[in-house]
């Protein structure tokens, strides 16, 4: 999920009288509420051990002083001037999260959330384990080092391959055999699918195909025909939901998770469209996981395949019904509800572990039946993707981020121009940072520690 296009049409709000700030419990959660602020106003920087926050704002804001008893501990609030300070008083674990609210989603006007998070109300991601598909071949290993940036469970896979065959030849790891959710990372296997079928000359880049409010999903898009090769571009470098739906439809779920699992990828699932999975956790699928999203998802997984898949695509097909922009409106009021859990994600997006993941990309990039033009436009559309670290030893990078509500994710190819090549997978749910815009800040960190760790694959080779 990729909000930067929305930005200016989701945030900007005119500040309308004086600040305001008032305080209230949000169910599990203590809310400051920030009236007459631009949306695109403040900041926040949390303090060493995750006992609080600071947040600078560009307007004066009301002084406010208040101390909030919680089950375990106080929170201590202080707004003075352009900043708002937020502490716990017995040092204890306080989650901090500033966003913006547009009009309609919680009441006609938009303001600015802070929401605090005592400790006994903070949900966890817990990675699912899985048997490997196939025993892995035992190869070196480096010890994997936590990245500093992240919070959260981390999966993670990084391995050095031979160029030729796609072979691990040294690896990092850690929770390689995981079960994680995609986010918009899946969108470069509905490219690749699409590309075959251009090879197989079932269609062409100019094959144009309808984009139409009926058919978009949520976000920014653009309407009209538009060619194949203008939808794969758009659902890579702009992360562009409705390009890799339109796209995903035309392959066809079920098709492109046959080809998946014909790579040996028998875990992962890449058989829901980006509207699909938002629709099912904004609660508007009702009959095929019940009143309650969580509890219902949770059963949907456990299924055996055949029928997990059989309510993916009822899901497909019902999502395609609903109108976009009140899905994004329920999708907002889904995650900042009480009842968000981020475990949900992993049942109802399209899913992978680390190592799956990270060989099946490898598989698409030495794919032998793409024609020499389409693995070059495959290559190249990737090249222009999120993220990368400019750095002179890389020869080439191919990527694909994605992200949502404490959910990053990024998966890739690069070659450094010592001839090295490598295949990775990071994917982080569950993280302390909520908002999708804020996460999104960690994908250049997230870029230098794969590059870092590759060097350090280099570096190992005898």
């Amino acid at each position: 999920m990729n909000l930067r296009p929305l930005i200016a049409a989701l945030l900007v709000t005119t500040a309308h009288g004086a600040p305001t700030v008032q305080g209230a419990w949000h169910a599990p959660f203590y809310r400051l509420t920030l009236t007459g602020l631009d949306a695109r106003d403040g900041t926040v920087r949390w303090t060493p051990g995750g006992t609080g926050a600071d947040l600078h704002f560009t307007t004066t804001l009301p002084t406010l002083t208040r101390t909030v008893p919680t089950a375990q501990d106080q929170i201590q609030i202080r707004v003075q001037g352009k900043d708002i300070q937020i502490r716990s008083a017995q040092g204890r674990p306080l989650r901090v999260n500033l966003m913006p609210v547009r009009a309609g989603v919680e009441g006609p006007a938009p303001f600015i959330a802070v929401d605090v998070y005592p400790e006994e109300a903070w949900t966890t991601y817990e990675p699912v384990p899985v048997t490997p598909c196939r025993a892995p071949t035992p190869v070196p290993e480096l010890p994997y080092q936590p990245p500093a940036f992240a919070s959260g469970p981390v999966g993670f896979y990084l391995a050095q391959i031979d160029p030729r065959t796609g072979t691990p030849l040294r690896v990092i790891a850690n929770d390689p055999d995981s079960l994680y959710p995609l986010a918009s990372t899946f969108k470069q296997i509905v490219v690749w699918g699409t590309l075959r079928d251009v090879t197989a000359g079932r269609l062409s880049l100019n094959t144009r195909l309808s984009v139409t409010e009926a058919n978009r999903s949520i976000e920014a898009y653009q309407p009209g025909a538009r060619t194949v090769q203008n939808l794969a571009t758009q659902a890579i470098v702009q992360s562009e939901n409705t390009a890799s739906d339109v796209l995903h439809l035309r392959y066809g779920p079920d098709r492109l998770q046959t080809l998946v699992t014909a790579q040996g990828a028998c875990h992962t699932r890449v058989n829901t469209t980006t509207k699909a999975w938002w629709a099912a956790q904004a609660g508007l699928l009702p009959d095929l996981y019940g009143p309650d999203v969580n509890t219902g998802a949770q059963q949907t997984f456990t299924l055996p395949p055949a029928q997990e898949a059989q309510t993916r695509a009822r899901a497909v097909q019902q999502a395609q019904t609903l109108n976009a922009d009140r899905l994004l409106d329920d999708l907002d009021r889904a995650f900042f509800s009480p009842t968000y859990h981020p475990q949900t994600e992993v049942y109802l997006q399209n899913r992978s572990t680390p190592r799956e993941w990270a060989t099946l990309i490898t598989r698409m990039h030495l794919d032998p039946s793409l024609s020499a033009t389409n693995r070059a436009f495959l290559r190249d559309t990737l090249a222009k993707g999120c993220c990368r670290a400019k750095d002179p030893t890389v020869a080439y990078w191919g990527s694909k981020a994605g992200s949502g509500w404490r959910n990053v994710t990024m998966s890739g190819l690069l070659s450094l121009t010592g001839g090295q090549t490598f295949a990775y997978a990071y994917f982080n749910p569950g993280s302390d940072v909520m908002d999708s815009l804020l996460i999104e800040e960690q994908l250049p960190d997230i870029a230098r520690y794969v590059l870092e760790n590759a060097k350090r694959l280099a570096r190992s080779a005898p």
